[in-house]
């Protein structure tokens, strides 16, 4: 309590004090108040002190509690060294708007310190600010044109939105430092991407001057070659990687895909089953193999065994997979087993109706046989299922006109053209069926419109024709469209009645008799084209022969009364 009283009593004598002789007193205590720059000096000691106590704790991990000593510190000094590590600070609790904040303040109070610039472009970067990033590396380059990681950096940051920018940066950087690793792996990655493939060979094989022996390397540079064709180059890096790591069945199954190329199917053969021989064979590359051994059967249908075993193999491993039944059913059609064919395609529309190629090649496979009501039937279910495949609806459309159906025809094979208005074959198919529902403009249209797509297609070229002559119309024309179908194939029965029915038309019997003659020899000719050559015989005054080929008409059209009346007379 006596020393509470004594510093009170003391207190209050130096007020009285104060108050009695101000004057004297105020030049007394200013003499003894520090000066600014004593002042000054103070607040940086003890700037410094905070920031070497944050130092250590950030040295420590500890950067929650550094930041609370930096901010500490910024009270007492606004030097640009504590925003910068308060920047780093908050950069390592990944709160990157605050670190960014105090980068920023660092920059401005020192313009020219590069450290502090990279380390908000960083914090940018992890940030996803690409933008600000590369904006921050750019002006460390103007400070600094020499500097190699804000070169490199900044390249990196331009191959998504400037890639020939980056290339430029790095190719810089590789007349100022020499040829690196890094450097040149980046050219070569950046120049394939842009399809630039001579110039990423370039960079490869500097890269494998570097390292002779990196496998890496020597596939990357193969992969390469094969886009650009040069498949000598490709095999041979392919197995020398291959000599070295011989259980590498996906650089095998590449090995065999260049085979392919060359058209050495003995070679790929070999490797193709090497690769099948594997415990760890994928599905995906399994797959890739039996099409390879499809692919060949279409050159040599004696593969087709082998590449039926590929697939049948492939069936047993992964069960659940329907991807090879389109494959197996095409190749047992190959060799005549249609019963099997027609279960494998059925399987395939079963466990993936949405695969058109599967529903085309079961309807495929009764139009062939020439069961119109089945392909019919097929077709329309498969609609129930894809709605957007043009072959579902052109296959439906044709087996309509063979059964005579034509005005369901005219709506299939118009949704087939719909689809895909450059194919022939629906726009020749539409052009029929127009022909057939007495539709002479339309058909005329279709034929037209095919003709300006191709006009060598030489079945548009028989059908207008072939509808011109029934007409009497533009026989010139309908000759010299003939004669170009005919150039084609010379061989197709219906191409040669076609012009032998134009010669008809324009009174040249002689000359249209050889023509007819040959599609009937050729065999399986229609009661029309019978009909064809028993006119031109009429013609020619030959009656045996008239009546002989339109009896052979009539036997296969009963109903054709102008036939009747023809082999009566």
């Amino acid at each position: 309590m006596m020393k509470r009283c004594v510093w009170y009593c003391a207190t209050g004598i130096l007020l009285v004090i104060a108050g009695c002789s101000s004057s004297k007193e105020s030049a007394e205590t200013n003499a003894v108040q520090p000066s600014e720059s004593q002042e000054n000096e103070q607040n940086r000691s003890t700037a410094m002190q905070l920031f070497i106590d944050g130092s250590l704790k950030e040295s420590k991990g500890q950067f929650a509690e550094a930041i609370l000593d930096y901010q500490d510190a910024l009270r007492f000094d606004h030097d640009p060294a504590i925003f910068f590590a308060m920047a780093k600070s908050y950069a390592q609790l990944r709160r990157f708007a605050p670190a960014a904040e105090n980068a920023v303040m660092a920059i401005q109070h020192d313009l020219s310190k590069i450290e502090y610039r990279d380390l908000l472009a960083q914090i940018y970067l992890n940030s996803g600010q690409f933008d600000k990033a590369a904006i921050e590396y750019r002006t460390i380059l103007q400070i600094d044109p020499q500097n190699v990681a804000a070169t490199f950096t900044l390249a990196q940051l331009l191959e998504r939105v400037k890639p020939l920018e980056a290339l430029e940066l790095y190719n810089s950087l590789l007349v100022r430092q020499g040829p690196t690793w890094e450097v040149l792996l980046q050219i070569a990655q950046l120049n394939s991407a842009l399809q630039r493939y001579d110039k990423s060979i370039e960079a490869l094989e500097q890269m494998q001057k570097i390292d002779p022996g990196n496998l890496a390397v020597k596939q990357n540079l193969a992969e390469v070659y094969i886009r650009v064709k040069n498949y000598d180059k490709a095999r041979g890096l392919l197995n020398d990687v291959l000599e070295k790591n011989p259980a590498n069945i996906m650089l095998r199954a590449t090995l065999a895909d260049v085979y392919l190329q060359q058209n050495d199917w003995v070679s790929a053969r070999k490797e193709l089953f090497t690769v099948l021989q594997s415990d760890s064979l994928d599905p995906d590359t399994h797959l890739r193999i039996g099409v390879a051994f499809y692919a060949q059967t279409l050159k040599d249908t004696l593969v087709i065994p082998e590449a039926i075993s590929v697939f049948k193999k492939y069936e047993k491993n992964f069960p659940a997979d329907a991807r090879p039944y389109v494959y197996l059913g095409v190749l047992h059609r190959g060799i005549k087993k249609d019963s099997v064919a027609e279960q494998y395609f059925t399987r395939a529309t079963q466990s993936s109706n949405w695969n058109g190629d599967a529903w085309w090649q079961l309807g495929w496979m009764y139009f062939d046989k020439q069961d119109f009501k089945e392909t019919i039937s097929i077709m329309n279910k498969a609609k129930q299922y894809i709605s957007d495949d043009f072959r579902i609806y052109m296959l439906l459309g044709i087996a309509y006109n063979r059964s005579g159906m034509n005005q369901d025809s005219r709506v299939a094979l118009e949704r087939a053209v719909e689809l895909n208005p450059a194919d022939l074959n629906a726009l020749s198919s539409l052009g029929l069926t127009y022909d057939a529902l007495t539709m002479h403009a339309e058909s005329d249209s279709a034929y037209e419109r095919a003709l300006r797509i191709d006009p060598k297609f030489p079945l548009v070229l028989n059908n207008y024709a072939y509808s011109l002559s029934e007409r009497g119309l533009q026989l010139e024309r309908a000759e010299k469209m003939s004669k170009e179908s005919l150039a084609a194939d010379s061989l197709n029965p219906s191409y040669l009645d076609t012009y032998g029915w134009i010669l008809f038309q324009k009174g040249k019997y002689a000359e249209a008799l050889p023509n007819i003659q040959k599609a009937v020899d050729l065999g399986d000719a229609s009661p029309v084209v019978l009909e064809h050559l028993g006119d031109v015989y009429d013609k020619l005054n030959r009656a045996d022969e008239a009546k002989k080929y339109w009896k052979k008409a009539l036997e296969k059209d009963q109903n054709n009364s102008a036939l009747k009346e023809k082999a009566a007379r």
